[in-house]
């Protein structure tokens, strides 16, 4: 796999030795590392130190001299323990420091021995002694609190390693042991599964585990999920597995399916073991490391393998998570390089960095007078690379928002820079993006009720209420605002959901503590709904603690069948429209008249009006009115049915008042108008009679009044006499009038009024709304030159297209605020010069970053580049960063190059640079921008224009970045510029940062386009080249020396054997070929070895066989060699390996022996090696035609035990010493006195007498003497008969001898137990009785007889007669 497409990338962040680490401590009791933020290494000489590596700058560690056994940094912050054993005792010492603050947190002295910690999380350290589990929080003065003892299978572990769920529910803790006995080698691994839950653990196989939380479809709640690696060696057989099982698993709910995957280790890593386990929870994936460096991945949810590959070639003992862009991105920040910082965070791989702790990161720096702010930066700079998301397009909206400037965010919407989001819609829609809990806390403290109503808001608000209900009611409660509490919750509870129950019944228990009458306001609601209408009529009636808007909706929502409560709470609170209007609509017209006329007949007039609206028929509101007569008020009656127009209706109720006496002046009033207006319909006779008065010269001629009455009365009735009354009157309503001429559609008419009252702004309106004529409105604004007429003329200018012209007509009006719709329409309709005119008057009245860059772009269309150079140098509020890239989006490559490179945007200024086929300037620019990106852009733009110098120059600062190289490389093959790009990467090789990718591309280039540099290239890096893909490269390209010069470099020696014998033409070397045949590990290889060598080099196959004799199968090659008829050739290699004794070795030099009639040789042979066929070989030589031979097979059977054939064949060829020979090694009697019968009967008298002593131990004397006597051979006999009697009487003086010597010794005996008995008499006599006899002076305690000797008596001789002399 290409090393762009892999899914891990490895970078060296750190080298421990280049900080003056010793190697030695360098190991896993003396290094720790609890996260990608800092390392931690125990030094014990040349003094005790404790050094501190901060990898935000690994430059500057921090040394301090400390004397401990464990050191361990937190995570997250800068607080060192340390763990110390006490001298003398087996309990460990725990101090915990704050580095910063230069103080101790906390300590504690453990009664046992503590053999494995670490942070189980920021504030907790984890602590494992031989027996237990323990975790002790760095806050407050608490001690370590036992969390659960270890399980067997973990005693005289090693711990490793240990971990919990973020719940801390769950515990792993992890440890390894010496293989089993027949596998001590392959490191075993135990875990032990802890649940806090359930108090309860279980033991199982594995080396190392994590945690992970997983979503599983249909269940709301996440599951805890652990994955564990183990290997193991059980029954002969090596497993390894990758588990990934659910934890806690509820019953009912769907769950995570048990999942398993075996782990393939290539056979050179038969004993590793896993040693770490990581999983991203953002990506799903499980990371498996093993001790020997190979990395395994896997999908979380299916177990499935995506990935394995060997990333280290050094053992591995601690991982932890880590980014190397994060790492860069911290020290960047640390050295407040913001714009560098802000440029990786926004080329970040996957985005990792462009998160809301990235921004929050950026808003914490504070803002130096003068420049800008980071977060800015930050944010310029990804806009500049492409869409924002969702939380960065949400929080630089706020910025903008909160600086008035909403129209950047028209721009950024309109070019697709913003992620839209609901929230983001909330915020530019209302102005701001609020904290909802925060607002409510802040409105709470002045104004609770504006709080309720807030709060209600946030609950009708699309999506959800932002904040939980209960929350904002513990919000109220907490400051004792039981009414808003009880307000809020009864409006929200009105869906009456059964998971509001909880709220319901809190609303009700706070009421009847507090407010019992709210309480009860509150059950006949309760009431309400199961049908109880006594009680809620009763509540309504009585109760004064019930929200009476709220009560009555919900009495019209519950449409009870008896309304007596619903007019309770409308009449109490003045809802009587409402209450009629409802009545009304459900039919229960009863009500209204009892309401009308038992309950409030004052509210009578406003039933009326409600009824008259609601169209109800006259018969029954005339009825309604009877019915309540007197009871009646008539001025708001009679207000009511006027506002209506109705004054009809109540001619009969007042006739009828009339004539029952009534003296009220309103009836009276009342009834004369209702007449009036039913005769009055003469509009023609009153403008006759008003012409009379106001048009003559009458004492009425000037009356506001009659001039107003008579214009409305012409426009009403006689529109054609209007103009000449506008024309010949003076004092009436001119706005008022103009307005109603215009409702009349008399727009001449009332552009004349208007123009006559001086109201220019409506008479503009007029002649452009209504009269429709742009022309005549021009000249209108000519005439009167008003900014306000200019200002209307002009934008209806720009509503018709007439862009210029409404230009024009806005600088005259010195009107800047439509200059968003001016621009756009400028734009559309390719008139820049005129807007220039235009955004230099509005740059006058305001400063909008919209419109300085508008003028910018304005400028660039009409080539004026001078201007913009002049206009950025002088203050302004242009969006800088936006123009140039929308210029240069629009090829105004002139312009934009002004403008990056005043910004300092370097990487645009080079891409910018090389549109415009400058490509020094670009390279200039790419050099100050120094990002791969902008290195690559300027760089392939090179190659294309061939500017290989300068794209060199470029390609340099690309390669040295691994993911970029192979795109490198792919460009320049592509467009064949192959000597260009070897060019490249020679020139690479002397970077200071070069690296693997750049020897190994190197060497696959060499491999597909100079062949002959390759094999030099190899020899020299060999140790810097990626060999696997090399070795890929080698393979096409059918370099068969140099791929297997890399297998042997690799170690492949299996590979490297099978390419040399199929490709020996060019690959073949004999002491390569040895030096590699010896370590291959397939077997099948030797004899495919010998087979090649056979085949292609006969001549040196001795010597090959002689290097491998020691791992072959010696009769396999034998039979090689046989069924190749080339037995012979190997001889030398046989006769080296014949001390083995393989049957087939033997019998082939055997065959080749006697082939070549080498008898000393095969008689050599068969003496020293006997495991072959003797039968079958003596039977194939004993008739052969040399005597040796023969005399070989005679041997032979001799060594088989076939004596009588052996014999018989020596007797044969005469060769009678080994017949004799034969005899006396057989043992067998038979033979020997056959063999001197035979000898005899051939006169072999010499012979006879040369068998009696060859065989004497088988030839019984008798026989010899008769066969002797017989046959006339006594003298050849008589040294036989003179040995043999001096052998017999030997063995007759020896035993004589031995029975002499047996009678002395009994006699002896015999003497020594009288003596002894005679002894044991005396003492017994001269002591007294029952007394001890004490020792006697000189006797030594006790009395023996003097030795025979000592009276003078010689010993008497031996029995018998005295030893013969020998002969």
């Amino acid at each position: 796999m290409a090393a762009a497409n892999a899914p891990i990338t490895m970078k060296e962040a750190l080298t421990l030795p280049s900080l003056g680490i010793n190697p030695q401590f360098i190991n896993f009791t003396h290094v720790t590392m609890e996260s990608e933020k800092y390392i931690c290494i125990r030094e014990t000489a040349p003094q005790n130190s404790v050094v501190i590596v901060d990898m935000s700058m690994p430059a500057q560690p921090l040394r301090r001299p400390i004397t401990a056994d464990s050191a361990l940094m937190n995570p997250n912050s800068r607080i060192l323990a340390l763990k110390a054993q006490l001298p003398g005792t087996t309990q460990d010492h725990l101090q915990i420091f704050n580095i910063e603050m230069k103080a101790k947190v906390k300590s504690h002295q453990m009664p046992e021995q503590v053999v494995f910690w670490k942070w189980s999380s920021a504030n907790m350290l984890a602590l494992v002694t031989q027996t237990s589990v323990y975790h002790w929080s760095i806050e407050g003065d608490s001690e370590p609190v036992k969390m659960f003892d270890r399980t067997a299978n973990l005693q005289g572990n090693q711990i490793i390693n240990y971990r919990c769920d973020p719940s801390e529910k769950w515990l792993v803790l992890i440890g390894i042991a010496q293989g089993p006995p027949e596998r001590p080698q392959l490191v075993k691994g135990n875990m032990q599964l802890f649940s806090v839950d359930q108090q309860r653990s279980q033991a199982l196989e594995a080396h190392a585990a994590s945690f992970a939380a997983f979503k599983v479809a249909g269940n709301d709640n996440a599951s805890i999920l652990i994955s564990f690696a183990s290997r193991s060696f059980n029954a002969g057989q090596l497993t390894s597995k990758l588990h990934v099982i659910e934890l806690g698993a509820v019953p009912g709910k769907p769950s995570f399916t048990k999942k398993q995957a075996d782990l393939f280790f290539p056979p050179d890593f038969a004993d590793d073991f896993p040693v770490s386990m990581q999983i991203s929870q953002k990506y799903g994936l499980i990371y498996v490391i093993t001790k020997q460096g190979l990395l395994f991945v896997y999908d979380l949810e299916t177990a499935s393998a995506v990935y394995r590959n060997r990333i280290s070639p050094d053992p591995i003992f601690l991982t932890t998570d880590a980014s190397s862009v994060v790492q860069r991105f911290q020290e960047l920040f640390s050295q407040a390089k913001y714009k560098e910082a802000a440029e990786l965070a926004a080329e970040s791989p996957q985005g990792i960095l462009r998160t809301p702790d990235t921004v929050a990161k950026f808003q914490s720096v504070p803002v130096q007078a003068g420049q800008t702010p980071p977060l800015l930066q930050y944010f310029g700079t990804l806009l500049t690379r492409g869409k924002l998301n969702a939380f960065e397009s949400l929080e630089l909206s706020r910025l903008v928002v909160n600086q008035n400037k909403k129209n950047l965010l028209e721009n950024w919407l309109a070019e697709d820079k913003l992620e839209c989001t609901e929230e983001l819609g909330d915020l530019v829609k209302v102005g701001y993006n609020p904290d909802y809990l925060f607002l409510l806390q802040t409105i709470l403290r002045t104004d609770p009720q504006a709080a309720v109503n807030f709060a209600l808001m946030m609950s009708q608000m699309e999506g959800g209420c932002p904040v939980d209900y209960n929350t904002i009611t513990d919000l109220f409660l907490q400051r004792n605002l039981i009414r808003e509490a009880t307000a809020f919750l009864l409006d929200v509870l009105k869906p009456n959901l059964p998971e509001h129950g909880f709220l319901q019944t809190k609303v009700l228990e706070i009421n009847l503590v507090t407010f019992p009458n709210v309480a009860d306001a509150i059950l006949a609601n309760a009431a309400a709904k199961t049908g109880q209408i006594k009680e809620v009529e009763r509540v309504t009636r009585e109760s004064n603690f019930y929200d009476p808007e709220k009560t009555k909706n919900f009495l019209m929502e519950a449409k009870l069948p008896d309304a007596r409560p619903l007019i309770n709470v409308c009449d109490r609170f003045g809802f009587v429209p409402d209450l009629t209007h409802y009545l009304y609509v459900n039919n229960m017209l009863r009500y209204i008249e009892g309401y009308v006329q038992k309950v409030n007949p004052g509210n009578a007039p406003l039933v009326v009006g409600q009824l008259l609206d609601d169209e109800c028929a006259e018969d029954f509101i005339k009825g309604l009115i009877l019915s309540v007569r007197s009871l009646l008020p008539v001025e708001p009656l009679v207000e009511e049915c006027e506002k209506r127009n109705r004054l009809r209706l109540l001619t009969q109720f007042l006739e009828h008042l009339v004539s029952e006496g009534s003296q009220d002046v309103h009836v009276h009033n009342a009834l004369a108008t209702v007449k009036a207006f039913m005769t009055a319909d003469l509009p023609h006779e009153l403008i006759e009679l008003l012409e009379k008065i106001v048009l003559q010269n009458s004492a009425f001629s000037g009356n506001f009044n009659l001039q107003n009455l008579l214009i409305l009365t012409a426009i009403k009735a006689d529109p054609s006499r209007v103009m000449d009354y506008i024309n010949r009157l003076d004092n009436f309503d001119g706005p008022a009038i103009g307005e109603v001429a215009v409702e009349a559609q008399l727009y001449e008419e009332a552009f004349a009024i208007f123009k006559k009252f001086n109201l220019n702004f409506s008479a503009v309106n007029v002649l452009l709304d209504n009269i429709r004529s742009i022309d005549r409105a021009v000249e209108f604004a000519f005439r009167v030159e008003e900014e306000a007429v200019w200002s209307q003329v002009a934008k209806a200018q720009l509503r018709e297209g007439l862009v210029s012209e409404a230009i024009e007509s806005f600088i005259r009006a010195d009107d800047a605020t439509q200059f968003l719709e001016v621009i756009k329409a400028a734009e559309d309709a390719d008139v820049y010069h005129d807007l220039v005119r235009y955004l230099l008057m509005v740059r006058q009245k305001s400063k909008e970053p919209k419109v300085d860059s508008e003028l910018i772009y304005a400028y660039a269309k009409i080539d004026q580049l001078g201007e913009i150079e002049e206009f950025i140098l002088m203050p302004n509020v242009a969006n800088l960063q936006n123009v140039g890239d929308r210029l240069y989006d629009e090829a105004l490559y002139e312009a934009a190059k002004i403008i990056f490179r005043f910004i300092s945007n370097w990487a645009k200024l080079a891409v910018t640079h090389v549109k415009l086929n400058e490509f020094q300037s670009a390279v200039d620019a790419a050099r100050k921008a120094n990002s791969s990106k902008t290195w690559k852009e300027v760089c392939f733009a090179c190659v294309d224009a061939e500017e290989f110098r300068l794209a060199q120059i470029c390609g340099l600062n690309i390669i040295i970045q691994v993911d970029d190289l192979e795109e490198v490389s792919e460009y320049y093959q592509n467009r064949g510029c192959f000597s260009e790009l070897i060019s490249l990467m020679e020139s690479g090789l002397g970077l200071e940062r070069a690296h693997m990718g750049i020897f190994t591309e190197l060497g696959v280039l060499y491999a597909r386009y100079r062949p002959e540099k390759l094999m030099e290239h190899i020899k020299l890096f060999s140790t810097r080249l990626n060999i696997p893909k090399l070795i890929r490269a080698c393979d096409e390209q059918q370099h068969w020396k140099e791929l297997t010069y890399l297998y042997i470099q690799y170690d492949e020696f299996d590979n490297a054997a099978t390419t040399i014998m199929n490709h020996s033409p060019e690959a073949w070397d004999h002491m390569q070929f040895k030096d590699v045949v010896v370590k291959v590990a397939n077997v099948e290889l030797y004899y495919k070895a010998v087979h090649f060598y056979l085949q292609e080099h006969p001549d040196l196959i001795n010597d090959l066989l002689n290097v491998i004799a020691l791992r072959v199968d010696h009769t396999r090659v034998v039979d090689i060699m046989r069924k190749a008829g080339q037995l012979r050739l190997v001889k030398p290699y046989m006769v080296a390996v014949q001390s083995n004794n393989v049957s087939a070795v033997n019998e082939a030099l055997n065959g080749i022996y006697v082939e070549e009639e080498d008898y000393d040789r095969l008689r050599e042979s068969i003496e020293l090696h006997d495991n072959f066929d003797q039968i079958g070989l003596a039977q194939k030589i004993e008739k052969h035609e040399l005597l040796e031979m023969r005399r070989v097979a005679a041997y032979i059977y001799k060594k088989a035990g076939r004596w009588k054939q052996s014999i018989a064949l020596s007797k044969k060829d005469n060769l009678y010493k080994d017949c004799m020979e034969t005899c006396s090694q057989s043992g067998e009697r038979e033979l020997s006195e056959e063999l001197l019968v035979y000898f005899i009967e051939q006169g072999k008298k010499e012979c006879f007498a040369a068998c009696l002593f060859v065989c004497y131990d088988m030839i019984r004397p008798d026989v010899a003497l008769e066969l002797a006597w017989m046959n006339n051979m006594i003298d050849f006999a008589f040294p036989y008969l003179l040995q043999f009697i001096r052998e017999y009487t030997s063995k007759v003086d020896e035993l004589i001898k031995e029975k002499l010597e047996a009678l002395s010794e009994v006699k002896a005996k015999e003497k020594e137990e009288k003596d002894m008995v005679a002894q044991q008499n005396m003492y017994a006599q001269l002591l007294p009785l029952a007394l001890p006899a004490p020792p006697m002076p000189g006797m030594g305690g006790g009395f023996a007889p003097p030795p025979m000797g000592g009276m003078g008596m010689p010993p008497m001789p031996p029995y018998g007669m005295p030893s013969m002399a020998p002969y």
